[in-house]
Formats: C-alpha cells, structure tokens, sequence
C-alpha cells in the first residue's frame, strides 16, 4: 500500500464520512464551512435536526486518541462556527441541533477504512 499523506488522508476520511451519512439518510448541507471563528468539516440535516459534525481520521487504530483531540478548545471554535452558520441560514431556526463526531480509521496492511460515528458527541461551548 502506497504512502498516504495526512492531508489525502484527512480529505478521504471526510469524503468516506460524507458517504456514511448520506448512507444513513442524513443530507450533507455544506462542507468545510469556514468563518474566522474557524471550520466544521461537515453540516448535515435530518429529521429536523441540524447537524454540525468533527470528522477524525487517523491511520493508527486508536479511536480515544481521536475523540480526545476535540478537545474543549475545539468544542469551543465548532460552537462558535455553529452559531454563525444559524444565523447565516435562519431557514434552520426551528431545527434542533446537536455536534457529532465520526472517527474514521485507515488500516495501511489492508488498505480499508473503518467508520465510528458518535451523535450527540458534545453539548456546545461558548467562552
């Protein structure tokens, strides 16, 4: 298996995570939004819900480690980026939301993914 570079790995394990929700009848509304607050790597809708999701990826087989690395400072700049995107499309204003996380792990020996979704990862942030 050929070497993979971090940012590869990080733009596949979005795009697999992307696929996994749509999978699971979620509607992937935006990728990468991005503000100075900072990014959400995808936002997704379903059942009413608006759903802003940290996706991980890592290509050693540790899903702590990766759930971990959203730490508080990045629970924080995700709630703050959620908040500008509600009022950037105030057509959600009566969606509940919730911030998810999706670990996705590359197994370099067989080349395969594997995907951990975890709703309702986190209650948001504000400092």
């Amino acid at each position: 298996m050929k070497n993979i570079s971090k940012q590869e790995l990080a733009q596949t394990g979005e795009s697999l995570a992307a696929d996994f929700l749509v999978t699971n009848g979620y509607k992937v509304l935006c990728r990468n939004f991005r503000v100075k607050q900072g990014e959400i790597d995808l936002i997704v809708e379903k059942d009413q819900q608006l759903i802003f999701v940290e996706v991980k990826t890592r290509s050693y087989h540790s899903i702590q480690s990766a759930l971990e690395n959203v730490s508080h400072k990045k629970q924080t700049h995700i709630s703050n980026v959620a908040q500008v995107y509600c009022k950037q499309n105030p057509e959600f204003g009566k969606y509940n939301t919730r911030f998810d996380v999706i670990v996705v792990l590359f197994d370099a020996a067989t080349g395969s993914y594997n995907i951990s979704h975890y709703p309702d990862a986190f209650l948001p942030v504000f400092e």
